[in-house]
């Protein structure tokens, strides 16, 4: 018998196996990498508004962000808590500053002054 091509086929096989799980593994990460690098922008966009107010109004103590919680479909809500509520006539900038670091991601597009687009999903800010 011989065996000359045995080993190129085993090694196709081997090949074309770790290239399947290449592939599934791939398209699995790619969307949760997107995902933390929405969320990673968010939070520094958030955190960049209140200290930026409380730079600015000395008055007003430091907060944190306390999370940042992504929900929904292909239209997803972001949601950023923090440890105190924000007062109401800083809502806006802080929602404004959050879409301006979003904005800097790569392929994130603006939809309106809450909303960005990044493929096919829609992320909207909320406080």
């Amino acid at each position: 018998m011989d065996f000359r091509g045995q080993i190129s086929a085993e090694f196709l096989l081997i090949v074309s196996f770790i290239l399947v799980i290449v592939l599934v593994f791939s398209s699995i990460a790619g969307p949760q990498s997107q995902e933390n690098s929405i969320a990673a922008a968010a939070r520094e966009g958030a955190t960049g508004a209140i200290s930026e107010m409380s730079y600015t109004n000395v008055s007003m103590k430091p907060m944190r962000v306390t999370g940042i919680k992504i929900t929904g479909g292909s239209s997803r809500v972001i949601s950023i808590s923090f440890e105190r509520p924000v007062p109401p006539e800083y809502r806006a900038l802080v929602i404004n500053r959050t879409v301006e670091s979003l904005l800097t991601v790569s392929g994130v597009k603006p939809v309106n002054s809450t909303t960005v687009r990044l493929g096919d999903r829609t992320y909207t800010v909320q406080i």
